[in-house]
């Protein structure tokens, strides 16, 4: 089976000194891609620090995950996933060693694999997967983040950046790769089958308002370039976020 991969991305709408902090890559012969979304940061005396410390965590962790990709081939994919996972959140921890502070630069995304017919992903954070397949919509990520949300009204933001994120026994923990080891409590892996025809979206929670007013499942249609033009055209509002996404058709 082969790969038809492609992808795009754009910077936030909103504020004009904070940077593009997503991340993505492909490699179609070796069946990988990655997409990433680095954590905000706060402002300092009202202007985005530059450069910005989740821009930096991106590249730190994409980096060391494409090279622990490229040299495992002969693994199986869901160690090459977990190697790639691991050495990707120990670079950001050698970069955040010289950060003082308790609000550690990070990332959040997902890592996927194709081969012998099926998807094999690893992600972490908010990141979504979806596989169009048959006519449907499978959606095989979830939020990490909607509890907190949910009830953020009772936590400050160094509580939930502090007390909360990468801590595996709160029970609106989530995970964030900023060099912690505690992240890996909170990874999510899984296969899928794969066949011809099928379709792969893997994109930053900046497009959560395209797929809430696209509807997922009347996007199997689409090719992936009508997929992904869609996507980004779409605006919602004077605010869109940073928004990244690779979509991937396999072909016999």
């Amino acid at each position: 089976m082969r790969w038809h991969m492609l992808a795009d991305t754009r910077r936030n709408t909103h504020w004009e000194d904070k940077p593009n902090e997503d991340f993505c890559w492909f490699d179609a012969e070796a069946g990988a891609a990655l997409v990433l979304d680095g954590v905000t940061r706060d402002r300092e005396a009202g202007r985005y620090p530059n450069p910005s410390p989740a821009r930096l965590a991106s590249e730190a962790f994409a980096a060391a995950a494409r090279a622990a990709l490229r040299s495992s081939a002969a693994m199986p994919p869901d160690e090459r996933l977990a190697r790639a996972a691991r050495e990707g959140n120990q670079a950001v921890a050698a970069m955040n060693r010289a950060f003082a502070g308790d609000f550690l630069p990070g990332t959040v995304g997902i890592l996927a694999l194709l081969c012998d017919r099926r998807l094999h992903y690893i992600c972490l954070g908010d990141a979504n997967g979806i596989l169009f397949s048959a006519g449907a919509a499978l959606r095989f990520t979830h939020s990490q983040t909607d509890a907190v949300h949910r009830r953020r009204g009772e936590w400050s933001a160094h509580q939930i950046r502090t007390q909360i994120c990468n801590h595996p026994d709160h029970p609106c923990g989530y995970g964030v790769w900023n060099g912690q080891d505690s992240a890996r409590h909170f990874l999510c892996w899984g296969s899928l089958p794969l066949r011809p025809g099928d379709m792969l979206l893997l994109c930053t929670d900046g497009l959560d308002p395209f797929l809430r007013a696209a509807g997922e499942a009347s996007l199997a249609g689409l090719s992936p370039e009508a997929l992904l033009a869609r996507a980004m055209a779409y605006t919602e509002g004077a605010w869109m976020d940073d928004r990244t996404a690779v979509v991937t058709r396999a072909e016999a």
